[in-house]
């Protein structure tokens, strides 16, 4: 196998569908991976488009939305290198669900559906294992409902927080610094809130010391104290 094809295997096993498989049963799909290249600010696809391709980030940043009939958007999810977007692509014929828009160049490998399914056809036990990855994320997608209904403007941005810093984090010796560049916009546009109700938001933990503020990059200093705010707020 050529470090190529090497790559291209070890990026189809960071998707929850094909972790855990070995080298050799993930190969014939690795083989299929089709490299795509975006410029900053590049929307890949909107929403309601056509679907049929799994997205692999293998470099940069993507922001996955959606925006309602009067322009206001929801950032659903900001992803990076090793992230993947478009799966539910995988297993029906239904047009994008969200809108998918790079915030830097990236740089992704794709699978198309048709070679997806002929996979499931000559692998029947695989199709128990991705009906518990799909059951594990339609538990997230109840909790992301259960946190807009449930907790406070502050509980969701010290969530969100705890979450950027889980996927996007790096240990410095100040705490985890989350390594995305975000503005209020960005963090209002996850939590549901305004630009002013999360500067507000964001003022208390600096001052509280929870997190550090540095323009568009944020630390979080104290976890602990992110998340007892959640559970006093219902979380």
């Amino acid at each position: 196998m050529t470090n190529t094809s090497n790559a291209a295997t070890e990026a189809l096993q960071k998707v929850p569908f094909f972790a855990g498989r070995s080298q050799s049963e993930v190969a014939v799909l690795a083989d299929r991976l089709v490299l795509r290249r975006f410029g900053a600010d590049q929307v890949i696809f909107h929403f309601g488009d056509p679907a049929g391709l799994l997205y692999i980030i293998t470099s940069g940043k993507i922001k996955i939305s959606h925006s309602s009939s009067d322009g206001q958007e929801a950032v659903l999810a900001i992803l990076g290198s090793g992230d993947f977007f478009g799966e539910l692509a995988l297993l029906d014929d239904s047009p994008r669900s969200a809108t998918a828009e790079t915030i830097e160049s990236t740089e992704t490998l794709t699978l198309h559906r048709d070679d997806f399914l002929q996979y499931i056809d000559s692998n029947p036990a695989f199709s128990r294992h991705v009906l518990h990855i799909l059951a594990k994320r339609i538990r997230h997608l109840n909790k992301q409902v259960s946190d807009i209904f449930f907790l406070d403007l502050p509980a969701r941005l010290a969530r969100t927080l705890l979450l950027l810093a889980d996927q996007h984090g790096e240990a410095t010796s100040e705490g985890v610094k989350i390594t995305i560049s975000l503005t209020q916009t960005d963090l209002a546009e996850m939590t549901g809130a305004t630009r002013v109700s999360i500067n507000k938001a964001l003022g208390r933990f600096r001052r509280a010391g929870w997190v550090l503020v540095e323009g568009r990059r944020l630390t979080v200093i104290d976890a602990a104290a992110l998340e007892r705010l959640i559970q006093i707020s219902g979380g």
